[in-house]
């Protein structure tokens, strides 16, 4: 047992990560990291950089004295930095399972292709792209929710399109997250191409056990049982239920969870006020971020020989 990742999802941002995260979580012949985003290979910045409510969350989570209590539950994401840490997520694999990871800072990070390659040369690369106005989209309303930009996207844009190489961690990113070319291409100059999968969320979305097969054999993982899919539990800090935030921990959220649940409102009330906003691009933005990603969507098209017209 080398306490290896196996294989990563690197990205990108706010494109089905986590469902697939947690649905292969569920399949008993994989081990996904106890923590979802561990950001290992993202070492390009340091902590002191990063935003300072991130810096707050991190310093509160403890991710290293997490691991050193046994890693009860789940913890959403950390920035490890020592390597014996970041091998302790994965120490209580069995060792007939593949293990994985899903840090969305890889896609983006200028440096983490090459830090994965170098920390384990065999390792299988799974990316997920999305649409990359409708990921911006998405992206701005998460950073808006996090108080991060403005509610006014236009200008938001004006603002930031003019900055070449935002930070992961500290600066907004819902634009230069959508610039794939690069990103992809950062793999494939490092990777043998039979190491990377390429998917859509499009695909994902229409046919999400199919790729999920697609997948699982690119990992080496037999389907030997149904694939149940796993709908996002949680999708960043964001996004935190309110109605967890209330129900505060102990008894007393024991016993409402239960009225609740029997009421059969609960799940309801969590689904309403955690999930993410379902507002539709606008259609000048729309037609705004197709002519601010085409050429860039050219170039990947080329690069992965893939036709992406309806990108376009």
């Amino acid at each position: 047992m080398s306490n290896k990742p196996d294989f990563f999802i690197v990205g990108a941002a706010k494109s089905g990560t986590t469902a697939l995260q947690q649905t292969l979580a569920s399949y008993a012949d994989i081990y996904m990291s106890p923590i979802k985003e561990p950001n290992y290979f993202y070492n390009e910045v340091a902590i002191e950089e990063l935003r300072k409510g991130l810096q707050e969350k991190l310093k509160k989570d403890n991710a290293a004295q997490w691991i050193n209590d046994g890693m009860q539950g789940e913890l959403w994401n950390a920035f490890i930095r020592d390597e014996s840490m970041y091998k302790k997520l994965f120490s209580k694999a069995e060792s007939s399972q593949k293990c994985g990871e899903a840090s969305v800072s890889y896609l983006y990070s200028l440096k983490a292709a090459e830090n994965i390659y170098q920390y384990n040369p065999q390792a299988k690369i799974i990316i997920i792209l999305r649409n990359p106005a409708e990921r911006a989209w998405s992206h701005f309303n998460m950073e808006k929710r996090m108080g991060l930009v403005s509610a006014n996207f236009k200008s938001e844009f004006d603002k930031l399109h003019l900055i070449s190489n935002p930070i992961w961690g500290r600066d907004p990113i819902f634009l230069s997250g959508g610039f794939y070319y690069e990103q992809v291409k950062r793999y494939l100059d490092v990777f043998p191409k039979e190491q990377v999968f390429i998917c859509f969320y499009d695909d994902y979305k229409l046919n999400p056990k199919n790729t999920i097969c697609k997948i699982l054999g690119f990992i080496g993982v037999s389907l030997n049982s149904e694939i149940e899919l796993i709908e996002n539990k949680k999708t960043n800090e964001a996004r935190k239920s309110i109605v967890d935030n209330f129900l505060e921990s102990g008894s007393l959220k024991s016993r409402l969870r239960k009225v609740l649940k029997f009421l059969g409102i609960h799940k309801f009330l969590k689904q309403l006020l955690s999930k993410e906003n379902k507002e539709q691009l606008p259609a000048t933005y729309k037609l705004l971020l197709k002519d601010y990603y085409k050429n860039d969507i050219e170039k990947l098209e080329e690069l992965i020989g893939v036709t992406l017209n309806h990108w376009k």
